[in-house]
């Protein structure tokens, strides 16, 4: 009615995976392993649905975003500047949201941590992805098991998480370890 639909972002989006632990009542991860409570994709993974009518091509991406990158890409399209006088966990995914209609655009966020009641369970760097423990969701199976060396699956191949790669692949499992290692020298 307003007309404001030209200038106005939509987003949707969810905080985590289905709640599988209600089983059919709780929703499903389709192909993603396992839901809610768990560090696995079909715990942390989520539709992130961008509307902008003239600003945003539909399109489909692969890269990675989360929701901390909300705060940092509405300040960027609003044309506003990210605060310096703090750390800021977000980055912005504007290069992604407006380079859809190209050959798609490539996300500032080429990581990501899975953390479980403050503890890193598992790390993502590029379409690789670690686990160093994991655990059933609240209290239910499987209890947790803790992994040396860690679990590694190549997400562009195995949504899933079914086909731990670590021996086949020493050196990439090596690199998102020190990706990972680094991540938590960061951290405060």
């Amino acid at each position: 009615r307003l007309a404001l639909t030209q200038n106005t972002l939509v987003v949707f989006t969810s905080d985590n995976g289905p709640w599988t632990s209600f089983n059919t009542h709780g929703g499903s991860a389709g192909p993603l392993r396992h839901g809610k409570g768990t560090t696995f994709e079909g715990g942390m993974r989520v539709p992130g649905i961008f509307r902008w009518p003239g600003r945003i091509e539909p399109g489909v991406t692969r890269e990675i975003g989360s929701g901390m990158d909300l705060f940092t890409t509405a300040i960027s399209v609003a044309g506003g500047s990210v605060p310096t006088d703090r750390a800021i966990d977000g980055v912005d995914l504007s290069p992604v949201l407006f380079g859809l209609a190209q050959t798609q655009g490539e996300s500032p966020r080429q990581t990501m941590a899975y953390y479980r009641m403050g503890e890193l369970f598992a790390f993502r760097q590029g379409t690789y992805k670690v686990h160093f423990s994991t655990q059933g969701r609240y209290g239910l199976p499987p209890e947790r098991t803790d992994y040396d060396p860690p679990l590694l699956f190549n997400l562009s191949v195995d949504l899933g998480e079914r086909y731990d790669i670590a021996a086949d692949r020493p050196d990439v499992l090596a690199a998102v370890i020190a990706a990972a290692e680094e991540h938590r020298a960061q951290m405060t």
